[in-house]
């Protein structure tokens, strides 16, 4: 006759088996996750500067740079830092995979700034060599001329 442990019948201790055992699964399917994530592709920009010429103060300027995937394993963007807040980036959110080109577009909101502009943008990424792409756009914005003031000030 096969006797299982006591254990195995008490209710708590089965929780427990069972929290352990889903622990394991998550912990498993989440390093395969990360392990896919880690594996480094190869990318080309074009261009990675984006010059624009003189602009006005104002204005919002839109564009894109081209990513192409020139590596074996898809490329992915986690995260993208900029160094303005007057800068959106719009990037795919899927995987792109090896050989393929995608848009990254850009709005750069030009209100406020004057003179010589040059935002850059950290693409946090999985490419060689250092997992990041940075990217820049460069050009003058020409100031808004103030009004006089009536009252003979500046």
């Amino acid at each position: 006759m096969l006797h299982l442990p006591v254990i195995i019948n008490n209710s708590v201790t089965m929780k427990t088996l069972v929290q352990y055992c889903l622990t394991a699964v998550l912990f498993l399917f989440f390093n395969h996750l990360s392990a896919q994530a880690l594996e480094k592709t190869t990318v080309d920009w074009l261009p990675d500067t984006l010059y624009f010429e003189n602009i006005d103060e104002g204005y919002i300027l839109l564009d894109s740079f081209q990513v192409t995937n020139t590596g074996e394993a898809p490329y992915v963007v986690r995260e993208v830092k900029t160094s303005c807040d007057c800068t959106v980036l719009k990037y795919p959110k899927e995987p792109l995979l090896p050989g393929e080109t995608a848009a990254i577009r850009i709005e750069f909101d030009t209100a406020g700034k004057a003179g010589l502009a040059q935002p850059g943008f950290v693409i946090y990424d999985n490419s060689r060599p250092n997992s990041r792409s940075i990217i820049y756009l460069s050009g003058y914005i020409i100031p808004r001329k103030k009004p006089k003031d009536p009252l003979g000030g500046n």
